[in-house]
């Protein structure tokens, strides 16, 4: 009688372990669940549902298949991916509109969320980039932005991790008008 409990308590714990290691080994990737327009939900979601979607196979009606989610309670106006910090693995950023403790006026702002454990995890929570952020987006190994400035100009700038935070690396633009800027921002370069 005991031997039986013990055979099925080992294979218990030898289909949990593996199972649990199977879906650490998943290649996780970020997708965004909107409610409405101030409420979304930033959700780890395997690579392989991002694929189905795009292939037309998804299972309508049933939502992601999300490993873990993250409320935020924002307008959200962008999401992005990319290993922005070097580990091998995709992090999300994401533009929300929000004010903040410093800057009380709504305005865009970027966060950077990575994946931990299967687990979402803030990286980065920016109040401000360098000037006023207009739009953002991630070209390896840079996190381009988008700026205007007070003056009715606008500037392009890239950006680095580099352990806290993002860290200016160069402009591309300076001054120049927004079709100018957009121009630049847009190109791969």
């Amino acid at each position: 009688m005991f031997k039986n409990r013990y055979k099925r308590l080992i294979c218990l714990l030898f289909l949990v372990l593996t199972a649990g290691k199977s879906m650490s080994q998943q290649r996780l990737t970020f997708g965004l669940e909107t409610v409405n327009d101030s409420l979304s939900w930033l959700c780890l979601i395997p690579a392989t549902e991002v694929e189905t979607a795009k292939t037309g196979h998804s299972r309508k009606g049933k939502g992601m298949m999300a490993i873990a989610k993250w409320k935020l309670p924002y307008p959200v106006y962008q999401l992005a991916t990319g290993d922005v910090n070097g580990d091998g693995k995709e992090e999300a950023l994401v533009g929300v509109i929000k004010p903040t403790r410093f800057y009380p006026q709504p305005a865009r702002r970027l966060f950077i969320f990575k994946q931990v454990n299967g687990k979402i995890r803030p990286m980065w929570m920016g109040s401000r980039v360098g000037g006023i952020l207009c739009d953002f987006r991630f070209i390896k190994p840079y996190v381009r932005t988008l700026q205007a400035t007070t003056d009715e100009k606008y500037v392009v700038a890239d950006y680095v991790w580099d352990d806290f935070g993002l860290s200016f690396v160069r402009y591309l633009t300076k001054a120049v008008s927004y079709e100018e800027a957009t121009e630049r921002f847009t190109s791969d370069e």
